[in-house]
């Protein structure tokens, strides 16, 4: 659900500076988590797409303004990679986050955050499937324990489950969602660096609104509403503002400043600000497995991320 701004030039500064960087990339965390939470809070009394709709048109509304006077001056290159931005606005709004809360209607919030955090596993393989970039050996090793961390998760340490294919629903899903993020991480560095962030930004929450629109259609159609109570109010509010709008820009400003490598590990404070919430909100547990897999995940993520 994040763009972890891969290629953003690394700039220096005073340590407040950094300060500042490692407090942005916290709060990101914290919020990334928080939406996890907020997903399955929302089951029962807003329909998914609702959610994800809501969340990327008050995203693009919030943005706009201040990015209106850049995509005037852009729209040439807007019409140049029109393609692939649109396809971008699919993978990442729409797959990666918007189907999330599909997902969310069958597992944890626990377990969805604990997936993602395989994201920079999946940039590596597709990276070298589209790309064309080189893996190491090691790297690749890196890719397989990492894997067999997600599927230790899904599977809640059960051989059996793996060899029926007897999935949670959910959790197959939030495989096909982190698939999209990763696709998103590999394309966007095909954008122009001329596209102002703000442009970008504000194009993909629109291509994002844009592909929610005739599933929410067509949940108002058949009488899916969201319900009037303090859930469906905080969720509606929550998605619009916090996951799409506050959470990227710290995210991105951060890794301005601390580079790809130093950013990335705060990744894994997702999951477990997740766990804080959902735990006593929830009343979901942590068992064995999710502690199991996500060392797994976090050694396996180490070593595919490292570079040759």
């Amino acid at each position: 659900m994040t763009d972890t701004g891969a290629d953003a030039p690394v700039r220096e500064g005073v340590m407040g500076g950094d300060a500042a960087a490692h407090a942005m990339m916290v709060f990101a965390g914290l919020i990334f988590g928080l939406n996890y939470v907020v997903g399955r809070w929302a089951v029962g009394e807003v329909p998914a797409y609702t959610l994800g709709f809501t969340r990327w048109t008050i995203g693009t509304l919030i943005i706009l303004p201040f990015a209106w006077q850049y995509l005037r001056n852009e729209g040439r290159i807007f019409r140049e990679n029109l393609k692939l931005l649109a396809f971008a606005g699919f993978v990442m709004p729409f797959v990666g986050a918007g189907v999330t809360y599909v997902a969310l209607n069958y597992t944890t919030a626990i377990n969805g955050s604990l997936i993602q955090t395989s994201l920079p596993v999946l940039i590596v393989l597709l990276s070298w499937a589209i790309l064309g970039t080189r893996a190491t050996a090691i790297q690749c090793v890196g890719a397989v324990i990492a894997i067999a961390g997600v599927f230790y998760i899904i599977s809640k340490g059960d051989p059996e489950v793996l060899l029926n294919l007897n999935f949670n629903l959910g959790d197959a899903i939030l495989i096909g969602c982190n698939l999209g993020l990763a696709t998103y991480g590999v394309i966007i560095k095909k954008v122009p660096k001329e596209l102002n962030p703000l442009s970008l930004i504000t194009i993909i929450c629109a291509f994002g609104a844009l592909y929610h629109l005739p599933f929410f259609v067509s949940e108002i159609a058949t009488g899916q509403i969201p319900q009037p109570s303090t859930a469906a109010i905080v969720s509606l509010v929550f998605v619009a503002i916090f996951p799409s709008v506050v959470a990227i820009i710290c995210w991105n400003n951060a890794i301005a400043r601390l580079g790809p490598n130093r950013a990335g590990f705060y990744m894994y404070l997702v999951p477990a600000f997740a766990a804080a919430f959902a735990i006593p909100f929830l009343g979901e547990t942590v068992g064995l497995f999710h502690l199991v897999g996500t060392a797994l995940i976090v050694l396996g993520v180490t070593l595919s991320t490292r570079k040759s």
